[in-house]
C-alpha cells in the first residue's frame, strides 16, 4: 500500500481555560468550528492523504456528522493518551504530522516544511523565535532564579512531525514508564534519545486559542 502521510489532529479536550460554554475546538465562526478550520488544512492540502481526529467520546459521532471527510476516533483523558489512540491508525511506515485542534490558522507551507524535513529526520518540531525575555523561577513562582539565554530559546507550536514507528515507540515507552509527557517531541527525547529532533520554522499566525482573551482579541469571544 506504501507510504501515507497522516495528519492527526487533537480534539479531545474541553477546553476548560477557555471560558466557553462549549468545547473551544466545537466553537463556531462564520459557519466553521475552530476543529473545521485545523481539519480543512490538512484535508485540503495535496500531500496529505488521510487525517484523524481524537475527539471525547460523547462527541465522536457529533464530529463524524460534520467532518465525514476524516477519520474520527475516542481519545482519552490526557493528551498523550489521545495521542496514544490517533497512533492505533498509523503504520510504522506512515509519516504522521501531530497537530493541536485549537490552531486553526495553520498555513500550508508550514506542513510542507515538517513533511520536507522528514525527508532526513526521523522526528521534526517546529518553532518560532522567543521575543520575550524569558524567566526561570522557583516552583511556587515568586522568586527568579535565571534569564536563559533568548537566541537559545525556542517556542514549541504543533504540528509535530514523525515516522510513524519512532513516535509509536515514544510513547509505547512513556506509557510504560508511567512517564506523563504534553508534547511529542518530548516524548521522542525522553524515550528515544538515540533520534535526533529536527527543527522547522513554524509561523506567528499558527497561534493556539486557549484563553477568552485569545478569543476576544480575536473578535471571537
Amino acid at each position: 500500500m506504501g507510504v501515507a502521510n497522516l495528519a492527526v489532529v487533537l480534539a479531545g479536550g474541553i477546553g476548560s481555560r477557555s471560558g466557553l460554554d462549549i468545547p473551544k475546538q466545537l466553537f463556531t465562526w462564520d459557519g466553521r468550528t475552530v476543529l473545521g478550520r485545523a481539519i480543512d488544512v490538512f484535508v485540503r492540502h495535496p500531500r496529505i492523504d488521510r487525517v484523524v481526529v481524537t475527539a471525547p467520546g460523547d462527541l465522536v459521532e457529533t464530529i463524524a456528522e460534520q467532518e465525514p471527510d476524516v477519520c474520527v476516533v475516542a481519545g482519552g483523558a490526557t493528551r498523550q493518551d489521545s495521542v496514544v489512540a490517533a497512533l492505533q491508525h498509523v503504520a510504522d511506515d506512515d509519516l504522521v504530522l501531530i497537530h493541536d485542534a485549537v490552531r486553526p490558522f495553520l498555513p500550508a507551507e508550514v506542513v510542507d516544511r515538517c513533511l520536507e524535513a522528514l525527508i532526513d529526520h526521523d522526528a521534526v518540531g517546529t518553532v518560532v523565535a522567543a521575543v520575550d525575555t524569558i524567566y526561570r523561577v522557583a516552583p511556587d513562582g515568586g522568586e527568579l532564579l535565571d534569564v536563559p539565554a533568548r537566541d537559545a530559546l525556542r517556542q514549541a507550536q504543533t504540528p509535530q512531525a514523525f515516522r510513524g514507528a519512532v513516535i509509536k515507540d515514544a510513547h509505547r515507552r512513556a506509557t510504560a514508564a508511567g512517564s506523563a509527557v504534553t508534547d511529542d517531541c518530548s516524548a521522542v527525547l525522553q524515550h528515544r534519545p538515540d533520534v535526533s529532533i529536527a527543527l522547522v520554522e513554524g509561523d506567528v499566525r499558527n497561534i493556539k486559542l486557549t484563553t477568552p482573551e485569545d478569543f476576544a482579541r480575536l473578535g471571537l469571544g
